[in-house]
């Protein structure tokens, strides 16, 4: 019978925190055990004061043991924990590790239920969350039938929390799924269990095939990948997915899907490992994996991070690239003869003539004009007036009648005989463009499918470009985004009008692994009564996100002046247990950010700019320092907002001469969501500084 050695993500957590030269002993014995279990020479022990009796120890050295599950029954040994011998034995005794009979899942839980307290009830028989469901109900949830009665005990949402860290991880997710408004028969649907189904509790083979095992325990499939598992166990992204992440990230689909999720949902986790899962199953050296995304460091990051995923075959299936420099390189080996425009500064003299047109008699700002050649006409493609004429203006503040289209079409008509003069186009255009060469000349593309990352940032134009790179059908397009997150201030997009059907493959990722549930909690209520779209017409809500780990809630604190924010920074880092290149110092503008650079320097602290083309270097020991723009994508144990002043964030200019309300407001959701990314970067607690007048966002 084949042996199957699995690592829990609990044993991995407590193995990144052992001395360097103990978890250099522990990887020697886990490669010796995987090579012979049954080697006399491995000081295998039964536990005797435990409940589970599956529980066994190895000896790492004279003081320290790792803990396994070896079932009586098959050949199944599971790495649970290891630690101090004392803390190893007493951590066995008060947790089990059982294939639960309702969900087929391996679950590796706490037995100590009594050490939950749970708030304090105002009447002596306060009305529990779970009351309505039964009891087969909640064991249908992954619930263990010994923590019944703790559930029953639930009143409160805080209570809950309280429980969270006792219940299986499943159990958890399905109870506070079903508070947040979600039906008992939907969870079970998206888990696929039927009501009736039980499951062999001795059979951990089949158990650790099943979705939600194997969003907590591995099985490397080769001594290689073992010890690439070990010498890499903090990231444990690479690993363990959850069941939802990794059903997006596998499988044949049978048409484009769209992924959905907050901030620290683990969106780009599911497209690399998507890209991934392409990139072996279905492209070759002919027919790649196309991964794009909106900005070139997001693009250098993910290449980063997917040669940490990938095999050396593997990788050369994908194609990183932004789209930007995509549609470069493809006009430009098609002869293109015109420049491709990014900064908006080049332009303003081809705008200074367009709007020598305007109209004496109607009074519409020189930023109206502008707005709706970026919300109107760029995304719909409109070059003549009658499609104006015909043009869709939802969302826009100002109010047209036919004569006033009529009145303003020579400014945009201007504008275009000046960029086509000056052989500019803009960014759209070239998408518009590239798309256009593409159906004329049928050209084919070398790609099997596109995965495109954060597109909540890229407009109608660029998803016309992405939908004419492949055919429509299996596999074809994989698209994840997060309106919350839109920053590049790009037009709201309709995937449908695209040509892009999703119809049936939508999915919505709902729990934060990286920020607290604190955090998430303060950020979300950056956005509270904002309208956000789901990249597709409808709305998106965060009513069912949730994070799985505590702290404690965003630090706010105003200084008089910026070297009293620079001291403060410089105590907070000498006073904390985390090295300096856990933290980044995150502001609004480029300015600012070298501003807190040199004040820091000048106190003595080693800092690093994370620069826009480069990947973070996260082994430089130094604080890191950015721009809010940059952090996208990435993560940190601490993240500073620095200089959350009135006038930086919003920023002045971000907000000033909009053509009507709602271009402000649109702009005021846009620095919303600034301060949302940035926040959402910090694992385990987040800052918010500010000198002078503060924010009106924090006052």
């Amino acid at each position: 019978m084949d042996v199957r050695v699995g690592f829990s993500d609990a044993f991995f957590g407590a193995l990144t925190k052992l001395q360097p030269n103990i978890q250099a002993k522990v990887n020697q014995l886990v490669l010796k055990f995987q090579t012979n279990p049954k080697s006399p020479g491995l000081n295998f022990e039964k536990l005797n004061a435990v409940k589970d009796k599956n529980m066994r120890s190895i000896r790492v050295d004279q003081a320290y043991r790792v803990i396994l599950s070896a079932p009586e029954e098959g050949s199944v040994y599971l790495f649970l924990w290891v630690d101090h011998h004392d803390k190893a034995y007493d951590w066995a005794a008060s947790h089990q590790c059982k294939v639960n009979p309702n969900t087929g899942s391996i679950q590796l839980y706490s037995t100590q239920t009594e050490v939950v307290d749970f708030a304090p009830s105002d009447s002596e028989k306060q009305k529990g969350l779970f009351d309505e469901l039964k009891d087969r109900q909640l064991l249908k949830f992954g619930v263990p039938e010994e923590q019944i009665e703790l559930v029953r005990g639930v009143t409160c949402e805080q209570d809950l929390d309280r429980a969270q860290k006792l219940l299986p991880r499943e159990a958890y997710e399905a109870l506070f799924f079903y508070f947040a408004g979600e039906s008992y028969e939907s969870i079970l649907l998206e888990r696929e269990l039927e009501e009736a189904e039980t499951f062999d509790t001795a059979n951990f083979s089949d158990a650790l095939s099943r979705l939600q095992s194997m969003a907590r325990f591995a099985v490397p499939e080769s001594e290689t990948e073992l010890s690439e598992m070990l010498n890499a166990s903090v990231e444990k992204w690479r690993v363990f997915l959850h069941p939802s992440q990794r059903k997006l990230s596998t499988g044949v689909k049978n048409g484009a899907v769209r992924v959905l999720g907050g901030a620290g949902t683990g969106k780009t986790v599911v497209a690399m490992h998507r890209a991934k899962w392409l990139a072996r199953h279905v492209a070759n050296s002919e027919s790649k994996v196309l991964f794009t995304t909106f900005t070139k460091n997001l693009a250098v990051d993910i290449n980063k991070n997917l040669e940490s995923i990938c095999d050396d075959s593997e990788k050369k299936n994908i194609e990183v690239i932004n789209l930007d420099q995509w549609v470069q390189r493809f006009l430009r080996k098609h002869s293109y003869d015109f420049e491709v425009v990014f900064d908006e500064g080049v332009l303003e003299e081809l705008w200074k003539k367009a709007l020598s047109e305007k109209p004496s008699d109607i009074d519409f700002s020189d930023s109206f004009f502008k707005e709706e050649w970026q919300r109107v006409i760029q995304p719909q493609g409109i070059k003549t007036l009658n499609d104006y004429k015909k043009a869709s203006r939802i969302g826009r503040g100002t109010r047209l009648n036919r004569e006033q289209r009529l009145a303003i079409w020579p400014v945009f008509e201007e504008y275009r005989h000046q960029l086509n003069r000056s052989r500019f186009k803009e960014v759209d255009d070239a998408y518009r463009d590239a798309a256009e060469l593409i159906k004329s000349q049928n050209i084919a593309l070398p790609y099997c499918s596109v995965v495109v990352d954060e597109a909540q940032d890229m407009g109608t134009q660029a998803f016309n470009l992405i939908r004419s790179l492949i055919p429509e059908g299996k596999n074809d397009l994989f698209i994840v985004g997060d309106a919350h997150q839109r920053i590049y201030g790009r037009n709201k997009v309709v995937l449908s009008k695209c040509g892009i059907n999703i119809r049936g493959r939508s999915r919505k990722l709902k729990i934060n692994y990286r920020t607290t549930d604190e955090i998430r909690r303060w950020a979300v209520g950056l956005l509270e009564g904002r309208d956000i779209d789901d990249l597709d017409g409808g709305e998106d809500s965060n009513s069912l996100y949730k994070s799985l780990t505590h702290g404690e809630a965003p630090v706010i604190e105003r200084f008089e002046t910026p070297d009293d924010q620079a001291g403060f920074i410089k105590a907070l880092l000498e006073e904390s247990e985390e090295p300096s290149s856990h933290f980044c110092i995150v502001s609004r503008t480029n300015k600012e950010v070298s501003s807190i650079q040199e004040r820091l320097e000048k106190l003595g602290l080693k800092t690093s700019m994370i620069k826009p083309n480069e990947p973070d270097n996260a082994d430089i020991d130094a604080v890191k320092l950015a721009t809010v723009h940059r952090v996208k994508g990435l993560e940190f144990d601490q993240v500073i907002l620095a200089s959350a002043n009135d006038g930086l964030i919003p920023l002045d200019f971000a907000l000033r001469d909009k053509a009507d309300a709602i271009s402000k407001e649109d702009a005021d959701t846009e620095e919303r969501c600034l301060v949302y990314v940035a926040i959402t970067r910090a694992r385990k607690s987040a800052f918010v500084l500010s000198y002078g007048a503060v924010s009106e966002y924090f006052a």
